[in-house]
């Protein structure tokens, strides 16, 4: 087999290899993720306190949301439940999940059904604390910033805040191919340079 037909099925199989790892859950955040974490703002929810967020989807389609989370007591027992609506007040999403998973400070995944034909189209996040014992808060971040595109709501009343919610879409990231395929040559290159080096 001839030099270039090897490099030709090598590169092959590098394509493939970056593309099947970057289909991935592509993260967009409705908020200015310039703001330092620090200036963050802890929304206290307890048991059957709701918020709502809105906000503009960037994709064509939408698989679900995260929300930077945390909590005080024993959270992992606690369950929240969630409605997507649209810019019609129509429902297009429900559902409820337990807190079993969840880690402090970190980004929660409320996942559902692929929703599609979204792209900058308004939707409406509501989100309820289902259940917590009586000792047990549900902690969820905002950000600290007045935007026309965006509208959050903590128990019924105004917040000139953006909640720290992103959108996920399941798809291709081109972003994630390249630097993979960059890399996979990088380290196969280096590995031959090296075996040049020491033979």
């Amino acid at each position: 087999m001839s030099k270039k037909v090897k490099w030709a099925i090598f590169l092959c199989v590098m394509i493939v290899l970056s593309g099947v790892y970057s289909v991935i859950d592509k993260n967009n955040a409705i908020y200015d993720k310039s703001v330092d974490n620090e200036e963050y703002k802890a929304v206290r929810l307890m048991e059957h306190d709701t918020l709502q967020q809105s906000f503009y989807v960037k994709e064509e389609r939408l698989d679900g949301v995260n929300i930077k989370m945390s909590g005080s007591g024993d959270v992992k027992n606690a369950s929240v439940a969630f409605v997507l609506t649209d810019e019609n007040g129509q429902k297009v999403v429900e559902g409820s999940q337990t807190l079993d998973q969840y880690k402090p400070g970190k980004f929660f995944s409320l996942k559902f059904d692929p929703i599609t034909g979204c792209r900058e189209k308004e939707y409406t996040f509501a989100l309820t604390v289902e259940r917590c014992g009586e000792d047990t808060e549900v902690l969820v971040y905002s950000v600290p910033e007045e935007r026309s595109d965006t509208g959050l709501m903590v128990r019924g009343e105004a917040e000139e805040e953006t909640l720290a919610l992103r959108t996920i879409t399941h798809r291709f990231d081109l972003e994630t191919f390249l630097v993979t395929l960059v890399f996979l040559m990088y380290v196969v290159l280096f590995m031959r340079w090296l075996v040049k080096i020491f033979k």
